[in-house]
């Protein structure tokens, strides 16, 4: 026997009339006898507008692979940068740390076409060193004062070492102090000005921008102040006779004079306390006591002497403070 064909007949030899025709199923379309109707312009508009939806659909689907597969994680979009509670859980997993420093005081911490030097360059080098980051993981960066603040906040800096005096207006911890600085003067060896009393009626330089003229003034009565732009524009003057003294912090002071030829002297004033310490984000006290017995360790062990030394030891500095200070609380 024959098998049906959909739409046909079957036969069967010899056995009578055909059987009635078998109807095709039910998912093959059949075709109709006569035409469909002619569709309306509106109805092949909304057509269209379909098909190029479904084909905007389609295309969207290839762009972001929606529907995401099940049990499978969303691709990441970015990497998120590393918290962490304290500078010092940053030093350790990660080995790196970026300091603030000043980039134009010699001696102290100067910037020399990508070559830092200085006794702060040094000190920093060592506290990174003992909170587990090596040389070559510390950023140096050049910050102003005023920014020194927010730059900690905002984590683009996690420490500063920049002759940074302990205060209450700054919303910053301090750690340190690590240097115990004065305000004084410096003069040539052999200068008759040996105290306050030697400056009266003297042509002191004042560089822009600095207060220690103010407190030099508290203590002399009588200065001829003799304007100048930047400190190395002072000591130019001091070089060249211009003026008999120049004011500031004395170991900024030791650090300009300790380059030259020719012999200086910090005489000895200490007319205010100015306690260099660390500068780190408000409220990181485990970095900030972890901070401090690096400080403790280096005077005890005499490094801090050694990098005194190697900075200012050509300047008669008498009154350098080689002691390790009273550290200031950690809040």
């Amino acid at each position: 026997m024959s098998s049906p064909g959909y739409g046909g007949q079957a036969t069967s030899p010899g056995r009578g009339e055909p059987p009635a025709p078998v109807p095709p199923p039910s998912w093959q379309a059949t075709v109709p006898d006569s035409a469909p109707p002619r569709r309306s312009h509106k109805g092949r508009w909304i057509a269209a507008a379909v098909a190029a939806l479904l084909v905007a659909g389609a295309a969207a689907v290839a762009v972001t692979g929606w529907p995401p597969r099940f049990g499978t994680e969303p691709e990441p979009t970015g990497s998120v940068p590393a918290t962490f509670a304290s500078v010092a859980d940053k030093a350790a997993k990660t080995g790196r740390l970026t300091v603030g420093m000043r980039d134009f005081l010699p001696g102290v911490a100067l910037n020399s076409g990508g070559k830092w030097s200085g006794f702060e360059v040094d000190l920093a080098t060592e506290i990174a060193k003992a909170l587990g980051v090596p040389a070559s993981g510390v950023t140096f960066r050049a910050t102003s004062r005023e920014e020194r603040p927010k730059l900690l906040a905002s984590g683009d800096l996690d420490l500063v070492v920049s002759t940074y005096s302990i205060n209450d207006k700054d919303d910053v911890t301090f750690a340190g102090p690590y240097y115990l600085a004065h305000v004084d003067v410096l003069v040539k060896d052999g200068s008759p000005i040996v105290s306050a009393a030697g400056l009266e009626g003297k042509r002191v330089c004042q560089p822009m921008g600095s207060g220690s003229v103010r407190a030099l003034q508290g203590a002399v009565d009588r200065l001829v102040l003799v304007p100048a732009e930047t400190y190395t524009g002072c000591m130019n003057k001091l070089l060249t006779g211009e003026v008999d003294a120049v004011p500031g912090d004395d170991l900024v002071l030791a650090g300009f004079g300790n380059r030259e030829s020719i012999g200086y002297k910090v005489v000895g004033l200490k007319l205010t306390d100015e306690r260099y310490a660390v500068a780190m984000k408000k409220g990181d006290r485990r970095a900030c006591k972890a901070v401090q017995g690096v400080i403790a360790g280096l005077y005890e062990s005499g490094t801090m002497r050694k990098l005194l030394d190697r900075h200012f030891s050509r300047v008669d500095f008498a009154t350098r403070e080689d002691g390790v200070p009273a550290m200031a609380s950690c809040g």
